[in-house]
């Protein structure tokens, strides 16, 4: 009789305390399995690997604020410029992958600087997650108002009179390999001045330090509109919109010549796939409303969104493209 009582007694026993410890457990996986939905707690930080006034820094800035009014939490802008944005993206990629840290890539950290550095502080696949293809960037050429050539065949006429005596500034790998493709393909000698970003070379080129700069369309308009800059072309087969009536390089003295930079979102590795949806949701939102179109269109952006899996696939045929192009317009790693 008292061993059928205890018997009965160690399985009720073990009973209760096998569904104490399910209702625990249920309790502990309801928070985890529904993490995604809390997210964002708390502000994010948008590092931009390129300076202040930059056209990746204004392209960040506009999004973070309608992103973050989608996403219902501050989106912070971090500028950390410096060696062609490898600084910035060697933290990134240091950072926890909770969907806190996010970062706005270019073809510098993502296709070119592999091509171009002998020492790499992080790997642009493995220590990155994939978020979302953003814009393309099509490039303008540019010299100061009272450069003596007029135009394009004017320019390449005086750079050959003249070999190793012009000058351009270079901010990112962008407007480097885009000089070194018109050096390459209008066999002409100019000398290289390396920037942290794009803004400084237009101060020296607005200066006379330099003689020309091809950068980006964001940061120049506004001095080829008042007219202190001279665009000699686009670096596009196409117009841009936002200047219209300047002509692409390859209809004005250099026939074939086509490049475009691109941004996209990146986080640090393992970030969750739940958080890298609700941001490519997001962030895709905001680049499909009219205002982004139009903003993006008055810098000379063009929104040129993809999927994470898109952006992944883009980096692998980027990085493919600028190895040629590097090899071919003659830069060597560093």
């Amino acid at each position: 009789m008292t061993g059928e009582t205890m018997t009965g007694w160690s399985e009720t026993r073990r009973s209760l305390v096998a569904a104490a410890m399910l209702a625990i457990g249920a309790t502990i996986l309801i928070p985890s399995a529904h993490a995604s939905d809390a997210y964002p707690a708390r502000m994010i930080r948008l590092l931009v690997p390129f300076p202040a006034g930059s056209a990746t820094d204004v392209e960040a800035r506009f999004l973070a604020e309608k992103v973050g009014a989608v996403l219902g939490q501050r989106i912070l802008v971090d500028n950390k410029p410096g060696a062609n944005a490898n600084i910035g993206a060697a933290e990134v990629a240091r950072s926890a992958g909770d969907g806190y840290t996010l970062y706005l890539a270019t073809n510098s950290t993502h296709s070119a600087n592999v091509h171009l550095y002998n020492y790499m502080p992080f790997d642009p696949v493995a220590d990155f997650t994939p978020i979302a293809r953003l814009t393309r960037n099509p490039l303008v050429m540019v010299v100061a108002k009272d450069f003596p050539a007029k135009n394009l065949k004017e320019f390449i006429t005086s750079a050959k009179a003249s070999p190793g005596k012009l000058s351009y500034g270079t901010g990112n790998t962008g407007s480097m390999a885009a000089a070194q493709l018109v050096k390459s393909m209008a066999k002409i000698d100019a000398v290289r001045v390396s920037y942290p970003g794009t803004p400084q070379a237009i101060t020296d080129l607005l200066g006379g330090r330099i003689e020309f700069v091809i950068t980006d369309v964001a940061v120049t308009r506004e001095f080829i509109n008042q007219g202190s800059l001279r665009a000699l072309g686009v670096t596009t087969l196409a117009r841009v919109a936002s200047l219209p009536e300047v002509a692409p390089l390859a209809e004005v003295g250099l026939p074939g010549y086509d490049f475009a930079s691109w941004s996209g979102l990146f986080g640090p590795k393992n970030v969750p796939a739940e958080v890298v949806e609700k941001l490519n949701k997001a962030f895709l939102q905001v680049m499909a409303t009219d205002e982004a179109k139009k903003f993006f269109a008055d810098i000379g952006l063009e929104p040129d969104v993809s999927t994470p899996q898109g952006l992944a696939e883009h980096v692998t045929r980027q990085t493919e493209l600028w190895g040629r192009i590097i090899k071919e317009s003659g830069l060597e790693k560093i």
